[in-house]
């Protein structure tokens, strides 16, 4: 469960000034870390000045760093200790170890999924099973993640399409979808800007719609009128790790998959049978 400190984060995020949005970055990523370090230290593990940190916290509505941190204790108090992997404050020296890299990616996928609802997940899984067609999208470097979801849920049920990485060619293909159909959007941080106007036509379009992001852009997702779901994705360096996106989109495969029962299986049946016999020799 996201603390209401991180939901007010999320909210605001578009607002911030970019200094404020790399502490913002910051407390998304380690929100533990209120708890443990001073305001002048969260800032200078952010790279930005402690009066930075104090405009941050009022421009959130706390009156200064200490009820941020009575929140966050009264918080941990009401809902117990949680354990987390810890994420490492800033990159260290052979940042790139197989430890270090161990560390990251378990803090990502535990926050992750111990923010994730149940009940989303099957809201979504009850979308894409049902709908008439299942559209999927991504660009850049989440092009890739969105050939693989295609993939992962055209086994399980027909008519799953993938949108062009070309965003030139979108009007075309977006013009084709109906109300009676989902799309699935993989957008991570920097935002594209063609996602907003998208999901606009989306929303106008009656398309049932769903975006794994990040937690910097999940309140703009939700004020675009479609489902985030959010994935941490924070590195030691300036690229952001995949591993959490993966992973949600196998969990999401799989619930579609679950909701639309038997059919399912049977299909994977038939594309292994179909495969075994293209790939026998003659």
């Amino acid at each position: 469960m996201a603390t209401r400190l991180a939901l007010l984060i999320q909210d605001r995020f578009e607002a911030l000034t970019p200094s404020e949005k790399k502490l913002a970055g910051l407390l998304l990523d380690r929100p533990d870390e209120i708890l443990t370090f001073s305001a002048t230290e969260l800032a200078g593990f952010a790279g930005v000045s402690k009066a930075t940190a104090a405009r941050f916290f009022r421009t959130l509505g706390y009156a200064d760093f200490n009820d941020v941190r009575l929140q966050a204790r009264e918080e941990r108090n009401r809902t117990g200790p949680v354990h987390q992997v810890p994420m490492p404050v800033e990159a260290p020296e052979g940042a790139a170890t197989v430890p270090t890299h161990l560390q990251v990616e378990m803090a990502n996928l535990t926050r992750t999924f111990e923010e994730l609802r149940s009940d989303s997940i099957s809201a979504i899984a009850e979308k894409l099973a049902t709908a008439q067609r299942v559209w999927v999208a991504g660009l850049g470097a989440e092009g890739g993640l969105a050939r693989h979801t295609r993939i992962h849920l055209s086994r399980v049920r027909s008519s799953v399409h993938l949108i062009s990485e070309n965003a030139g060619a979108w009007p075309e293909e977006l013009a084709s979808t109906g109300p009676a159909d989902a799309l699935l959007i993989v957008a991570l941080r920097p935002w594209p800007q063609v996602m907003s106007p998208i999901l606009d036509f989306a929303r106008t379009t009656r398309l049932a719609t769903v975006v794994v992001t990040d937690p910097t852009n999940a309140a703009r997702v939700r004020r675009h009128g479609a489902t985030p779901l959010v994935c941490h994705v924070s590195t030691p360096g300036p690229e952001a790790s995949h591993t959490t996106v993966l992973s949600m989109l196998h969990l999401v495969a799989s619930a579609t998959a679950a909701r639309i029962g038997p059919s399912a299986l049977r299909r994977r049946d038939l594309i292994e049978d179909l495969r075994e016999e293209l790939d026998s020799p003659d």
